[in-house]
């Protein structure tokens, strides 16, 4: 009997451990996500002060309208493309709560149409 109590006890340690590491994991996604987020507002504001009040007052910015169009595309195309790419990010750390949610609905909603079948059936 105290053998069964220990393992009880056991299992329960590691679901908790498991919870807490999959809590761990999560933070860390959540982490990594405001991250980018922070370093993609840090490296705009560095690439508009660049383009925009540095190169137009130095000889860089030459009369090349190749190198200007480029400069223009890379600059817009640029936040486009890493906006992107953060929104996919957002997503794929944040839909896990709507997802479960919608699971955990889904879940409850099999279980109690069996439990209405099973009824239905002893009487």
């Amino acid at each position: 009997m105290a053998q069964r109590a220990v393992g009880i006890n056991t299992n329960v340690m590691d679901a908790n451990y498991e919870k807490f590491e999959r809590a761990k994991k999560r933070v860390k996604s959540i982490r990594g996500f405001y991250g980018h987020l922070i370093f993609f507002f840090i490296f705009m504001v560095l690439l508009y002060v660049v383009r925009f009040a540095i190169l137009p007052r130095t000889d860089l910015m030459l009369e090349d309208e190749g190198f200007i169009n480029w400069l223009d595309w890379n600059t817009y195309l640029l936040p486009i493309l890493w906006g992107i790419a953060i929104v996919i990010h957002g997503i794929s750390v944040y839909r896990f709560k709507f997802m479960k949610r919608w699971e955990e609905k889904k879940i409850n909603e099999f279980l109690e149409r069996e439990e209405q079948e099973s009824k239905q059936n002893w009487q």
